[in-house]
């Protein structure tokens, strides 16, 4: 099951997010790629990667998306490590 079918069906779960499902993924699932976004990792993206998300005012499933993809593009399919 790829990375992004596992998250969806996790976060079908009563009280499941993006962040959760992603460390479920991550930690238990084999899904080397997954990025459980926190703040330190937000932190990190705005910091290094993208500066103009700092003005982004939540995060929204597009700019989750978009942390991950940052994180992936640079460090590949283990980006999650």
């Amino acid at each position: 099951l790829p990375h992004l079918e596992a998250r969806g069906a996790l976060e079908e779960l009563y009280g499941v997010g993006s962040k959760v499902a992603d460390c479920v993924c991550l930690f238990s699932l084999d899904k080397h790629g997954a990025i459980p976004v926190d703040t330190h990792v937000w932190q990190i993206t705005v910091r290094d990667f993208d500066p103009s998300l700092g003005k982004v005012k939540s995060i929204t499933p597009a700019v989750y998306q978009r942390v991950g993809d940052l994180h992936r593009g640079r460090y590949g399919e283990y980006a999650g490590w």
